[in-house]
C-alpha cells in the first residue's frame, strides 16, 4: 500500500513536512515499472514471432522509457520545489525566499567580467534570496553556453560549449566601486585576461591561485585587505579551482562552478539524499557572507 511508505531518515525536518512526496514518488515508480513490464512483454513477443514491425515497436517503447522517467521525475520535482524546498530556506537566512522560475539576470552575468565571452544561450533558475545579518544576497543556478560552428566539406556542425555552469552568488558589499576588480583561477585558459591591468598583492598564495585584475589599481588594493585575502583563500580551500570573484557596482559576485543540478527530485533518488544535497548547497552559499565577513561594515556607500 502507498501509505506504508516510510519517511526518510533526516535530522532537518519532521516527516509531516514532506506532504505527499513519498506517496507520489511511489506511484510514479509504479507507473514506470508498468511501462517497463509492457515493453519487456512486447519485446519478448516480437522476438518470439520474429515480426520486424513488432521488434521496431518494442525498440521504440524501450527508447521511450527514459523519457517516461524524465517526465515523472519532472512532475515530482515541481512538487518538491513548491512544497518542500521553501521550508528549508529560512533555516539559513532571514526573510528567505525561494523562486524556482526566477534566477540571476543575464545582464548581471554579462557585466561581471569573469568570463571570456558573452553567452549565446543562457539559462537560470532556482533563485534563493534573503539576508544574513545586515547583508542582502541572492543566488541561483546558471548555465551559460557559447555556440561553436565547425565548417566541414559535408556542411556545418554546431556544438554548444559551456562558459559556466554552477551557482552565481550576488551580495551587497556596502560600497560603491568606481572600477571593477576580478579574481579568476590562475590557469592556462586565463590568458584571455592578458590585456587587462594586473594587480600585484602581498599575498603570495592568493597571487598563485588567482589572476587579479582591476580597472582601478588603488581601489583594488583598498578592497582586498590582508584580512579579506585570507578569508578568500579559506573559501578557495573549500572549493579549489571552482571560484571566481568580482567586485562590480556595489556588489560582490561569486561564481562557483558545479556540474550537479540542484533542487530537483527524482523518482529513484531518496528524499533524504535530495535534501542533504540541497541544504548543503544552501548552507555553503549563505555562509559566504560570514566567511568573507561582509557584516563588518568598514565602508559606507557614497
Amino acid at each position: 500500500m502507498d501509505t506504508a511508505v516510510q519517511s526518510p531518515a533526516t535530522p532537518t525536518a519532521p516527516a509531516a513536512e514532506y506532504g505527499d512526496f513519498l506517496l507520489l514518488q511511489t506511484r510514479y515508480r509504479r507507473t514506470w515499472w508498468i511501462w517497463f513490464a509492457c515493453c519487456a512483454l512486447l519485446t519478448g513477443a516480437a522476438l518470439w514471432v520474429r515480426d520486424i514491425y513488432g521488434i521496431g515497436t518494442a525498440v521504440l517503447s524501450a527508447v521511450a522509457l527514459p523519457v517516461v522517467s524524465g517526465q515523472l521525475s519532472g512532475k515530482l520535482s515541481r512538487y518538491y520545489k513548491a512544497e518542500i524546498v521553501p521550508q528549508y530556506v529560512g533555516q539559513f537566512c532571514e526573510a528567505g525566499r525561494f523562486t524556482p522560475e526566477s534566477g540571476i539576470g543575464e545582464s548581471v552575468f554579462r557585466s561581471c567580467g569573469l568570463f571570456d565571452t558573452a553567452p549565446d544561450r543562457y539559462r537560470t533558475e532556482d533563485l534563493i534570496e534573503g539576508r544574513v545579518g545586515k547583508t542582502a544576497f541572492r543566488f541561483a543556478e546558471v548555465h551559460a553556453q557559447k555556440k561553436r560552428t565547425t565548417y566541414t566539406r559535408n556542411g556545418t556542425r554546431t556544438t554548444w560549449v559551456d562558459i559556466f555552469r554552477g551557482f552565481f552568488f550576488v551580495a551587497d558589499f556596502n560600497k560603491d566601486f568606481r572600477g571593477q576588480t576580478t579574481l579568476v583561477p590562475n590557469y592556462w585558459g586565463s590568458r584571455w585576461l592578458a590585456g587587462r591591468a594586473r594587480v600585484q598583492l602581498e599575498n603570495p598564495r592568493l597571487m598563485k591561485e588567482f589572476l587579479v585584475c582591476s580597472t582601478d589599481q588603488t581601489e583594488a588594493r583598498y578592497i582586498l585587505t590582508p584580512a579579506l585575502m585570507e578569508r578568500i583563500m579559506r573559501l578557495w580551500d573549500k572549493y579549489p579551482g571552482r571560484l571566481s570573484i568580482s567586485f562590480t557596482g556595489s556588489c560582490i559576485q561569486v561564481a562557483r562552478s558545479c556540474m550537479k543540478n540542484h533542487y530537483e527530485a527524482s523518482i529513484w533518488r531518496p528524499l533524504g539524499k535530495c535534501l542533504a544535497r540541497d541544504t548543503e548547497a544552501m548552507r555553503g552559499l549563505t555562509s559566504i557572507v560570514e566567511e568573507l565577513n561582509m557584516n563588518t561594515r568598514i565602508w559606507t556607500k557614497e
